[in-house]
């Protein structure tokens, strides 16, 4: 399913007809969002990193929140599409980019990552603890994150640790050999994959996160229409 993102000052988001919510039906995740814009946090710094080496081009954030990252991005010169299945994380994500003057380099849309499909290919794509629970709406999401991917692109995916966090139902979190494994059954090369103690001051009360970083290999096919 695809459908048309919105630019960051435009007043209405591309929609789909899942409503926010539908990975996760037990969370109000709209409740943790101001809307306005206050609530932009600085990037993960670490998670963007392995941007740092590629040409500016196209960028996907599945997950956005409130658009730190996204933003982030696209001040660095990418267009960046920032995908939330929150409307306020995507209202504040929208005040951000307007009030820096970053709204014609961010395209925004209220999705679920487990049925957003991307329109284009991206150069970068970025995962910032924002998966749904393992089960099909995780792997539908991981499958998606890899087929954004243009050949030669590079993903980013941060996660919090099943491992090592004392804190979740089971299958909220993750592991690393899960998403190593999913990467590589979807065809991309693992560039990096690690467990990281996450400041504190960065996630308040949760400091244990995997990191994996892939590329998609240059011949991979493409489907074609």
């Amino acid at each position: 399913m695809t459908h048309t993102t919105g630019h960051a000052c435009d007043t209405q988001d591309g929609n789909d007809n899942h409503g926010p919510g539908a990975a996760y039906p037990d969370f109000a995740w709209d409740d943790l969002y101001a809307g306005d814009g206050s609530d932009t946090a600085a990037p993960d710094l670490a998670l963007l990193a392995p941007a740092d080496g590629l040409p500016p081009g196209r960028a996907l954030d599945l997950g956005c929140g409130a658009g730190g990252n996204a933003l982030a991005l696209a001040e660095r010169g990418w267009r960046v599409t920032g995908v939330d299945l929150a409307p306020r994380a995507i209202a504040s994500t929208r005040a951000s980019a307007c009030a820096r003057g970053l709204d014609d380099r961010v395209d925004l849309a209220v999705a679920d990552s487990a049925v957003w499909q991307p329109e284009t290919v991206y150069g970068f794509a970025l995962s910032s603890y924002a998966l749904p629970p393992r089960g099909p709406a995780r792997t539908a999401t991981l499958a998606t994150l890899a087929t954004a991917l243009a050949p030669g692109g590079i993903l980013a995916l941060g996660e919090w640790d099943e491992e090592a966090c004392d804190w979740g139902k089971p299958g909220d979190l993750a592991t690393l050999a899960e998403l190593t494994e999913a990467f590589i059954g979807l065809g991309l090369d693992v560039v990096r994959a690690e467990r990281q103690v996450v400041p504190r001051i960065q996630h308040p009360g949760e400091d244990h996160a995997v990191v994996v970083v892939a590329r998609k290999p240059h011949d991979t096919l493409e489907a074609t229409g």
